[in-house]
């Protein structure tokens, strides 16, 4: 290639890179509806702990480990004591993470062998996937965790390593497995890959094990003070989400495959398997390999837990980028080979036609949930009316632990269980596959037990007609339940003998706030709408 042609190459790269970093803004930016409700979950623990109330769920109750984010966590506390609302924080911190993440994709698909304008097609490959535009400013971990396993990633591909690098992999995972427990996992791998190069370059045992020590220490010290603290203050070794939402059963592996498998349809098939096909190019084939590991084992592990009920993938969102890397940087690298320019052009062409075609199939197959925008407002009107009509120290029961208690301010009995110790622990339901991936699990007569003063039902606080001034309102209960606690508490005797249904129209919103009231609970009027 001659001057002219490498000049004009690098024009090109550096209008793609371009072009990425535009596109990883704009996509989040335009394409989210609204915040996840999960991430209210967090933002609600991270209220209390500026409070100096701590790290719980419920303010009084025995600590439970309702989140899966501590760093996370602890990030959007600390602006909240700054005076920031989680609200925009949480979005904005997403789409930095974000773009973050996609700068450092450009910069593995180059360590793995790219040129620079594959390198920046990685960037773009990545920046345009549907799970960019539901996730990166949904307000969860999830672009946050993505970016530091890449950085994580990054000082292991290096073609020389350096002690100084695999001591900033250390620190960076570490870093990651405090954002979410599967950086463990991944150093866990990396580690493993480490040592069998090692044994197959007939690397000295003291060589290595002071290599890995570099690694380990940092790690070990940053991940190991953060479990004692786990287990000093929630009294487990893991998350209590873990239990809500990890079970061993056939058909939740089943699930877990089909989600896969849905995302590898999604992202290209032909995509996630040239870096198999092509492992035998030369050129940085150890990090290829590494990264190949990695992705695999992740895949393996989503298919172990069930996958996940949100749309768009978000479980496998960390190993994206890997995707997009190593594809490119496998289509570049037999651009490179004996065919000479005229390969390398019909391995560009064929490249753009099968991502493109990848990225249309994917946006058409997204389930993207249409109404988020209307059903969010509808959320935080019902959390809003509830603050103003109940006692301060009545409890409510919610499926959809996050929105509602964060607005209504009140404690919460978290049905599918991921902030409660009790239904996390119970026996999952299989059975209840198809829309409840990650959510099998709920308890409705433990429910009925602690005798909240509200039951609340995810499809029925906020409807179009006043649900009280139904007959049918047990049977319609019964229909429209979500969860499996809200199945088996329509499903009781008790119910309707305990509890009777109220409506109140929403404020400055279309319809009605239905709730179930224990009998006897004075729920007091609701304030006069504003116009």
């Amino acid at each position: 290639m001659d001057q002219m042609d490498e000049g004009r190459a690098d024009t090109r790269a550096k209008a793609l890179w371009s072009l990425a970093l535009v596109l990883a803004v704009v996509v989040p930016w335009l394409g989210t509806d609204a915040p996840q409700d999960d991430a209210y979950i967090t933002y609600r623990y991270a209220e209390h702990l500026v409070a100096g109330d701590g790290l719980v769920f419920n303010v009084g109750e025995e600590p439970v480990e309702g989140y899966t984010n501590f760093l996370w966590t602890v990030l959007i506390a600390a602006g909240m004591g700054l005076g920031m609302n989680p609200e925009w924080l949480g979005p904005a911190l997403g789409l930095v993470f974000s773009v973050i993440a996609a700068i450092l994709c450009g910069r593995l698909a180059g360590r793995l062998g790219a040129s620079p304008i594959y390198a920046a097609a990685a960037m773009a490959l990545l920046a345009l996937q549907p799970t960019q535009r539901v996730h990166a400013m949904g307000g969860l971990e999830t672009s946050m965790f993505t970016a530091l396993l890449l950085a994580g990633i990054l000082p292991r591909v290096l073609a020389q390593r350096t002690a100084r690098g695999d001591r900033a992999s250390g620190i960076w995972l570490a870093a990651a497995a405090l954002t979410r427990p599967e950086g463990v996992m991944v150093f866990g791998l990396m580690e493993l890959a480490d040592a069998f190069a090692a044994r197959r370059a007939r690397v000295g045992l003291a060589t290595w094990a002071q290599a890995m020590l570099t690694r380990a220490l940092p790690f070990g010290l940053i991940v190991g003070a953060h479990l004692i603290w786990r287990r000093m203050t929630y009294g487990d070794w893991v998350p209590n989400t873990f239990h809500a939402k990890v079970a061993s059963d056939a058909t939740i592996q089943m699930e877990g495959l089909r989600y896969v498998g849905d995302a590898v349809l999604g992202f290209g098939v032909l995509l996630v398997a040239a870096p198999y096909l092509l492992l035998s190019l030369p050129l940085a084939r150890g990090a290829r390999a590494l990264c190949l590991w990695i992705t695999t084992i992740f895949c393996l592990y989503v298919v172990y837990v069930g996958g996940d009920y949100m749309p768009t993938f978000r479980f496998l969102l960390p190993i994206f980028p890997l995707w997009s890397a190593l594809a490119c940087a496998s289509v570049s690298l037999v651009g490179r080979g004996d065919g000479g320019v005229q390969l390398a052009r019909r391995a560009g062409w064929a490249f753009c036609l099968v991502s493109l075609a990848s990225v249309a199939y994917a946006h058409s197959r997204a389930d993207y949930w249409p109404g988020q925008a209307d059903r969010h407002a509808d959320l935080l009107a019902v959390g809003e009316l509830l603050n103003e009509v109940l006692a301060p120290d009545d409890w409510i029961a919610a499926t959809a632990a996050g929105r509602v208690p964060y607005f209504a301010r009140r404690r919460c009995i978290d049905m599918m269980g991921l902030s409660d110790r009790h239904i996390a622990q119970v026996e999952a339901s299989p059975e209840a596959m198809g829309g409840l991936e990650g959510h099998l699990k709920g308890d409705g007569e433990y429910v009925l037990d602690r005798r909240p003063e509200v039951i609340l039902f995810l499809r029925l606080m906020a409807t179009p007609e006043a649900l009280s001034e139904k007959k049918n309102w047990v049977a319609m209960a019964r229909k429209q339940a979500f969860s499996i606690s809200e199945s088996q508490i329509a499903a009781s005797p008790r119910f309707r003998a305990e509890y009777a249904c109220r409506s109140l129209k929403l404020q400055n919103r279309e319809g009605y706030m239905n709730i179930f009231v224990r009998k006897g609970v004075p729920v007091g009027a609701p304030p006069e709408t504003k116009e």
